[in-house]
């Protein structure tokens, strides 16, 4: 809801067709259903569609979007659950100006890293950050890690380990 809520039309891109309702209480105005792509026949520049985009799958997500950006659209990267290739062409970059950042967090400096949080706990809140996180004791790892690999989970979980 961060960006819906600062009045972006915000579009979901899932393979889970069952969380439309989530997605759209997280502020997805449009669901497209990822099996709704031909992934083989994505060519180099689709219709324009999207001023900017977030990407945490890479792989043929990345160059689908990257194909369907608009004159000087920005992505950012932020992550490689599908793959950590990506088989693109220069026609994005060169034809459309697009912009591909790579989103390094890990090692970002304290002053930036302290604006971010800051922004992240005030005008920049999710407001349905309970919604999307879980929480489980470091005994119910095992359990968990089979909810992620038959793609049971959404959201995030957080570790509680016990001293």
């Amino acid at each position: 809801d961060m960006l819906a809520r600062r009045g972006y039309h915000v579009a979901a891109l899932t393979g889970k067709e069952t969380e439309t309702d989530y997605l759209r209480e997280l502020g997805a105005a449009e669901i497209i259903p990822r099996a709704s792509i031909d992934w083989d026949t994505v060519r180099p520049l689709e219709a324009a569609r999207w001023a900017g985009a977030v990407d945490n799958v890479g792989g043929p997500i990345l160059h689908w979007v990257l194909a369907t950006m608009r004159q000087a659209g920005t992505v950012a990267s932020i992550g490689n659950a599908a793959s950590i290739h990506l088989n693109t062409t220069v026609f994005p970059f060169i034809l459309r100006g697009v912009s591909l950042l790579g989103i390094d967090s890990g090692y970002m400096g304290e002053p930036t890293r302290s604006r971010v949080w800051q922004r992240l706990a005030t005008d920049l809140k999710p407001r349905c950050l309970a919604g999307v996180t879980r929480t489980i004791d470091f005994d119910q790892l095992p359990g968990a890690f089979d909810d992620y690999i038959q793609g049971r989970v959404k959201g995030r979980t957080v570790v509680r380990i016990s001293a």
